[in-house]
């Protein structure tokens, strides 16, 4: 028997369920943009996991954290390895706890850098967004648009690392009336407005020392 579905109708977590509460012998497919990967069921557990280049636990953590794909349930199939040894529901409830814990951070994060550094006199405007150019906190200018900002730190990261061969912390653009600086901080971009009467390097030394305070 095969059972085909998408996991935007029904979560990894409850097919995972199912199957275990049901003590099958099965295999799931999960294929979503970022990969493929496989989960193998016996004897009430989940007994290997595959979501290249994981294998075991951390494979059913970053099958857990897809948000959508299509997934394949065959019956019968057994597994060609044994790399999961913890109880099923341990495994589920403990990805479970860390997916939800990495998703209040990226949510808490973002504010907190907003919320700090627009706090200072120095900075005119400043906005805060992921690497695709998503806007996170502040509000969309001519001047700094996310899409714009992500684009830019794109093409000058590739090519200033490769020619370089060093890690890119930030760069400066100046205009008529002011700086444009531009900084990665874990997964956010930061981009902020000043005005011309400020010293570039002991601004960005400033917000680094902000930012080495922010949990």
């Amino acid at each position: 028997m095969v059972l085909v579905g998408n996991l935007k109708d029904l979560r990894l977590a409850n097919i995972i369920q199912l199957n275990c509460m049901e003590r099958n012998i099965a295999k799931v497919t999960v294929t979503s943009h970022e990969g493929t990967g496989y989960l193998y069921f016996a004897d009430g557990q989940i007994v290997h996991a595959e979501f290249s280049p994981y294998i075991g636990e951390r494979a059913v953590y970053e099958m857990l954290a897809l948000n959508d794909g299509q997934f394949k349930v065959e019956a019968g199939i057994q597994s060609p390895a044994f790399t999961i040894k913890k109880p099923w529901n341990s495994v589920v409830l403990d990805s479970l706890r860390e997916l939800d814990e990495k998703s209040q951070q990226a949510t808490s994060v973002p504010k907190k850098i907003f919320t700090i550094l627009s706090n200072q006199k120095i900075i005119k405007n400043i906005i805060v967004s992921d690497f695709n150019g998503k806007l996170l906190e502040g509000k969309v200018s001519k001047q700094l648009n996310p899409n714009l900002i992500a684009f830019i730190w794109y093409k000058l990261k590739k090519v200033l690392t490769l020619f370089y061969n060093e890690n890119y912390l930030y760069t400066i653009l100046r205009g008529k009336e002011g700086y444009l600086f531009v900084l990665e901080f874990r997964t956010n971009l930061i981009a902020m407005e000043t005005s011309l009467n400020i010293i570039p390097e002991e601004f960005i030394a400033l917000v680094n020392k902000i930012l080495r305070g922010v949990d």
